[in-house]
């Protein structure tokens, strides 16, 4: 175990053990010899693969599920580790929040994060295998795509510390309801097991205040209520749509956008202050904090701001990057490119014309590309917006040129959608 265990012959070092996963479009069975001449010390095999072992220079452990086989090696080799484990879960917002912790703990500490948003069954072990003696924390995001995954996570990564962002409308598509997703979420809680871990919940979300009591450790809240043991205050956003507030007489200045953001602060300040840093620390390691890229990233181009959020996208996380169009000053339109949110099941199309009705007030034009994004723009048009000020396209490259024509200095544009969108085209073709 010392040497590591690797997925990937492509970055794999010489003595890692390399596990042999099998998905819809990859089987790593194909690759175990190509790991040996990498240098692999050992590799891990599905029973029944058609792997031959005299053609590999090293030994072979088969198992029933080469994915649970990463998944155990990874809890076994996490319980070395004596060290603040913050597991962060959510319907929005997680990576920003992950790297927000991630850069309040810094301060501190030598700390481990999920890379990106690889917060499943392959990205969390693999990066809990990465953990050194030199790791003073680690900080691990975690997502759900069905009831039962986030429990799957949490055994494996036993964390001392759950953050609980919000419960919304992500993968409606799998989960049904709301309450579902709740449900899922939720069982972040169930593994903060007594007085010596916390859960940090937001307590502006009524719908977690539901799932709140499934803990038995110790609950504390962030949010802008008062009674919220982390309570900011006073919230304010600038020019560029970033937050300033305060906390415990600190003040908190921002260099990422949106309300939504200074709510993922909040949790940065609750856990950093439960693994012994001053407020005054991590008021200056927030400070510094950049936005991920694609994630409420403000960039310039030719005059024009763009607001480049189109990682991903779901009804709440579109609402909330409208919102912040609408409070930064603009001296030209206010322009939302939108795509499709996907995965949102039987119910999109009527979560498609809510969000275009949404959009209607806050915005000047709205341009929509995807078969989902007609339902956006009909919306739009039904609360009001003029029909020559939204427009469908059925692909990225129409709209783009259309973007192109029509976006002028002192414009303000916003394109957001789903990651299988991939609207980034979209912002090249404005440079």
């Amino acid at each position: 175990m010392a040497a590591g265990v690797s997925t990937d012959t492509r970055s794999l070092l010489p003595g890692q053990v390399f596990v042999a996963l099998q998905g819809e479009r990859f089987d790593g069975h194909a690759h175990v010899a190509s790991a040996f001449d990498a240098g692999a010390s050992a590799a891990i095999i599905g029973h029944g693969s058609d792997v031959a072992a005299p053609k590999c220079s090293g030994p072979l452990l088969v198992v029933d599920s080469t994915l649970r086989a990463l998944g155990r090696l990874a809890r076994q080799y996490r319980r070395r580790f004596d060290i603040p484990v913050v597991a962060v879960a959510g319907s929005t917002g997680k990576t920003t929040a992950k790297e927000m912790i991630a850069a309040a703990l810094g301060r501190r500490f030598e700390v481990l994060s999920t890379p990106s948003n690889e917060n499943n069954e392959i990205g969390v072990p693999s990066a809990l295998l990465r953990l050194t003696p030199e790791h003073g924390a680690a900080v691990i995001e975690i997502g759900a795509r069905q009831v039962g995954d986030l429990a799957y996570l949490c055994r494996i990564v036993q964390p001392t510390i759950g953050v609980l962002l919000n419960i919304g409308t992500a993968h409606l598509e799998v989960f049904g309801s709301v309450e579902r997703v709740a449900k899922a979420k939720g069982e972040l809680l169930d593994f903060i097991v007594d007085e010596s871990y916390v859960a940090l919940v937001n307590a502006d979300d009524c719908v977690i205040a539901g799932e709140a009591m499934r803990t038995k450790g110790r609950l504390l809240g962030f949010g802008w209520t008062r009674e919220s043991h982390f309570s900011g205050e006073g919230l304010i956003l600038d020019q560029e749509g970033c937050g300033h507030f305060s906390l415990q007489n600190t003040s908190f200045h921002l260099r990422i956008p949106g309300r939504h953001n200074a709510h993922n602060a909040l949790s940065a300040i609750a856990v950093a202050d439960q693994c012994g840093l001053s407020v005054a620390q991590t008021a200056a390691a927030l400070a510094d904090f950049e936005p991920v890229s694609m994630r409420s990233e403000i960039l310039r181009k030719a005059g024009i701001r763009v607001i480049n959020d189109c990682y991903n996208a779901n009804p709440d996380s579109v609402r909330a990057a409208l919102d912040l169009m609408a409070e930064i000053p603009v001296d030209g339109r206010r322009i939302a490119v939108l795509g499709d949110m996907l995965e949102l099941g039987e119910q999109a199309p009527v979560l498609h014309e809510e969000v275009g009705r949404y959009a209607a007030s806050r915005i000047d034009v709205l341009l929509g590309t995807g078969p989902l994004s007609e339902h956006t723009v009909h919306g739009a048009h039904e609360a009001g917006i003029d029909a020559g000020q939204s427009q469908h396209f059925d692909g990225r490259d129409s709209l783009s040129r259309q973007l192109e024509a029509l976006a002028r200095p002192g414009d303000l544009v916003l394109i957001k959608a789903s990651r299988g969108m991939e609207l980034e085209h979209v912002v090249e073709a404005l440079a």
